[in-house]
């Protein structure tokens, strides 16, 4: 069965499990880098904006065995956890003033989202785009994300500039910055897979650099006097190493690391163990602590 008749029969079995009262709809979902996930929009008699549920991961355990039925029941009960218990009221979006309290932005790959470009404001960094995006901070609708399109910032009347301006401004406070030594940060969140940090990991001194949410956190590197601040911890310049759109890894460029190695080991990573849509790029980057600056190593 393909994703697509999976998706279908999901619609169907969710329909009936939640009764009357809801509109079961089948979407694919444009994200980051063109990827396009499958999901169902759910949406409540009486509410005006639903949490959409993506397939993917149900259709997994499908594979793996699962029956429509348990898929189905699963799928209901993290839909109704994650629903709004009343209406938002959106109207605020309508007011720039009201949207730049909130405005952050992110980093995204140049070369893997050229379709998606032609319909936001971006400005380019190296071989990234920065794009922005409203963070939700509403109840169960926390940590959600509006991406701010061509059409919204026309209907505002500002500039990319002042968008650029404002996100610069707000997303520190609003999502501020972390650095967490890697094994430290694997320990808290991954304990069952501490296990697996060896001796040399441990050795490298790593750090992840993210926001307080760890999701769409590699802007990080871009906030104000960040970069400088990990340079000063690790008493060097330093090596970025751009683990998803979520974080970034830095490492000293004291260690004796082989930077064709490094180079590899992002490329190999990208395309085995980082989702497609969360792939930020290929290239390895450098901070220099005397001018302040970014390249590509």
């Amino acid at each position: 069965m393909t994703i697509k008749e999976f998706s279908g029969n999901m619609k169907q079995a969710v329909s009936l499990e939640l009764g009357e009262g809801y509109n079961v709809k089948e979407v694919s979902v444009e994200k980051n880098n063109g990827v396009c996930l499958d999901a169902l929009l759910i949406k409540k008699n009486g509410l005006n904006l639903s949490p959409t549920v993506y397939l993917n991961s149900y259709y997994e355990d499908y594979l793996d065995g699962e029956c429509i039925r348990n898929a189905a029941g699963r799928l209901v009960k993290d839909y109704m956890a994650a629903l709004p218990e009343e209406g938002i009221d959106i109207g605020f979006f309508e007011d720039y003033e009201e949207v730049r309290k909130r405005l952050a932005f992110k980093l995204i790959s140049s070369e893997l989202n050229e379709e998606l470009l032609e319909s936001i404001p971006h400005l380019p960094f190296l071989d990234l785009e920065i794009a922005f995006y409203y963070s939700v901070d509403v109840g169960k609708m926390d940590g959600g994300a509006i991406l701010v399109r061509n059409t919204h910032m026309e209907h505002w009347g500002v500039k990319t500039e002042d968008l650029m301006r404002d996100s610069m401004e707000n997303a520190p406070k609003i999502l501020p910055g972390t650095c967490r030594e890697i094994c430290n940060l694997m320990e808290s969140i991954c304990p069952e897979k501490a296990g697996m940090l060896t001796e040399e990991l441990r050795d490298l001194n790593l750090y992840v650099l993210s926001n307080e949410r760890l999701t769409l956190g590699a802007a990080v590197m871009l906030y104000p006097g960040k970069m400088e601040e990990v340079s000063e911890l690790l008493g060097s310049n330093v090596y970025i190493i751009p683990s998803s759109i979520h974080e970034i890894i830095v490492l000293s460029d004291r260690n004796e690391t082989d930077l064709t190695y490094l180079k590899d080991m992002i490329k190999v990573i990208n395309r085995t163990q980082i989702a497609p849509q969360d792939v930020l790029s290929d290239s390895l980057y450098y901070f220099d602590r005397e001018t302040g600056k970014i390249t590509i190593a």
